[in-house]
């Protein structure tokens, strides 16, 4: 329903703002009618687009700095910063003030997408819906990533795509399993819902040419060639984008002016392109406006090129990258509210088509006109697959989106090429590499390490015995050297008991030179068999109310082989020892 509201409203929004305001008409998608494929603009009303960007960008500030500064951007980082580090917690006027932010951006020409406020506003009823029925700490994170994917899949109709691409998205070569299977059930739902609304048809209609469209392994290296492009491309737009973001966080903007500054400068570049361009080229700025899907399905049906792809065609379509990516970066970089799938669907598509048509110039037999819009669709999904790092949803989407399986190798190759050469790079930049890094999961790690470590590893590693004659002075620096709270007094293998810290401290300084460590060991009450795991000696301890305890060996019980500490058993150093088993 979140996603159906969000859809409505932007296409209301849309009309009204570029539609009645600035009197330009854009092409839809989902439809192959070609009455529907067209556009036009009229001079001199189309002057005011940069009016309604920065208008719009001023509304989005108001709300970012008035009400929920969570709302600003692309929404994406922020559904996964609560993932992480904020225990899968979002605040109730989240996804609706998003909803509405997204709505201005992108219904005022705002360059963006619309999955990642879709994500946010999913995510975010997740959140409250855990909230509302008492779900912990663990189950508001699964229904927050369930409520994201649920939220991608209904708005781009790609249920499994949308699960999938929610347990992904969280890391950057990592998956969340947990998300899996609610998120699989909450996305059929949010898919049945949505499409029982506006229809149970595909995003984007499939070329008539598709249906009859054959695999053909000799394709396979220039596929490869796209992945590469995409891949490139993808690390230009990942920096280009990280730098405007970066620009606009240490600027002296007012935070109600930054996103209309971002705006005022996309607009600047669509006026500049607009009019620089010839009347041909006009789709190359009016595609940077908004999300842009309806060039997309244009491109797929050949309506870009009109069935010939000359080196001007060529040169507008990446002209057009440039445009969409720049004014992306502006827009969204500034805190404007809106995603960057959708931008990374139109770049991708039209490199596809700049690439595929150079293909069919080229190698005529080998690549037909037919097989140009394959090109448009692979590329679509592998230039966010790579900046993503989510290549096994982007490669499912596509599927879904598309329509059809038979493009399945060559997108397999080209989004896991364009994956390959993005290396390091990544748009999200609350993505983590793991789950091993993820406080969500720390926990759990903890005690799996702990389970597999016997304590008297952590004994020998931790507590080695100081002599009952060093000075109370010595002995501080030692512990406050090697981060101990307790030492173990030891002489000639006859342990003597242990000593604080803390009471090492309430030594005055002026007597710590002549007070020895064995006028301040005490015995130690609790005695744990050296054998027990890490985890049960901390669980015994806690059991015990007891913060440091006297591990004993096996053989001889009489004899302590060192000390742990509940606060050292918490956070036991990584290289005490190595697992035990395989």
């Amino acid at each position: 329903m979140g996603a159906a509201l969000f859809y409505f409203l932007l296409v209301d929004a849309s009309n009204l703002f570029l539609g009645y305001i600035a009197g330009l008409t854009l092409p839809i998608e989902g439809t192959s009618n070609l009455a529907q494929l067209t556009w036009s603009s009229s001079f001199p009303r189309v002057l005011l687009v940069p009016v309604l960007l920065v208008l719009g960008g001023l509304a989005v500030g108001l709300l970012v700095w008035k009400v929920a500064p969570e709302v600003a951007g692309h929404g994406t980082d922020a559904t996964i910063r609560a993932f992480h580090h904020e225990a899968g917690k979002v605040r109730l006027r989240v996804p609706l003030l998003k909803t509405v932010a997204s709505v201005i951006t992108l219904g005022t020409g705002g360059s963006g997408g619309r999955e990642g406020p879709t994500s946010q506003i999913g995510g975010g009823f997740g959140s409250l819906w855990a909230d509302l029925v008492h779900l912990g700490d663990r189950d508001r994170r699964i229904a927050l990533a369930a409520g994201m994917g649920a939220g991608i899949g209904a708005i781009f109709r790609a249920p499994l795509g949308g699960a999938v691409y929610a347990a992904e998205i969280l890391y950057t070569g990592d998956f969340e399993p947990e998300v899996f299977v609610p998120g699989i059930i909450a996305s059929v739902v949010a898919y049945s819902v949505y499409s029982t609304i506006f229809g149970f048809h595909t995003l984007f209609a499939a070329p008539a040419a598709l249906a009859g469209y054959e695999f053909d392994p000799a394709r396979l290296p220039l596929y490869a060639a796209l992945g590469v492009v995409c891949g490139a491309v993808g690390i230009l737009f990942t920096w280009m984008y990280h730098r405007a973001d970066a620009w606009f966080n240490v600027g002296r903007w007012h935070p109600v002016l930054r996103p209309a500054i971002g705006a005022g400068l996309a607009g600047a570049i669509f006026l500049g392109a607009y009019l620089l361009l010839p009347q041909q080229g006009h789709f190359a700025a009016l595609s940077s406006l908004s999300v842009g899907y309806g060039f997309v399905q244009a491109a797929m049906l050949g309506q870009l090129a009109s069935g010939t792809f000359t080196m001007t065609i060529v040169s507008l379509l990446l002209a057009a990258v440039a445009i969409r990516m720049l004014m992306t970066s502006f827009v969204v970089g500034s805190g404007g509210s809106a995603g960057l799938f959708g931008t990374s669907v139109v770049v991708g598509a039209f490199l596809g088509t700049a690439l595929g048509g150079t293909f069919h110039a080229l190698f005529p037999g080998l690549v037909p006109l037919t097989v140009v819009a394959v090109f448009s669709i692979v590329g679509m999904m592998s230039f966010f697959g790579g900046i993503s790092k989510a290549p096994l949803g982007v490669l499912i989407m596509v599927v879904e989106m598309a329509g059809s399986y038979t493009i399945l190798p060559a997108a397999m190759l080209a989004i896991w090429v364009a994956y390959v050469v993005t290396g390091r790079n990544h748009i999200y930049t609350e993505q983590l590499p793991s789950r091993i890094q993820s406080p969500a999961h720390r926990e759990e790690y903890r005690n799996y390490f702990l389970s597999e470590l016997p304590v008297g590893e952590v004994a020998r590693h931790n507590s080695e015995p100081v002599p009952p004659r060093m000075t109370a002075r010595e002995a501080v620096d030692l512990a406050v050297l090697h981060g101990r709270s307790v030492l173990s007094v030891e002489e000639e293998g006859k342990w003597l008991g242990g000593v604080r810290l803390k009471e090492l401290l309430e030594v005055p300084a002026e007597r710590r030179d002549d007070i020895r460590v064995a006028e301040l060991a005490r015995p130690v009450e609790l005695r744990l068999p050296s054998n027990l795991s890490a985890y049960e000696a901390l669980r015994r301890m806690e059991q015990a109310d007891s913060h440091v305890a006297a591990v004993v060996s096996v053989e001889t019980p009489q004899r302590v082989l060192g000390l742990v500490t509940r606060r050292g058993l918490r956070a036991p150093p990584l290289d005490v020892a190595e697992p035990a088993g395989d």
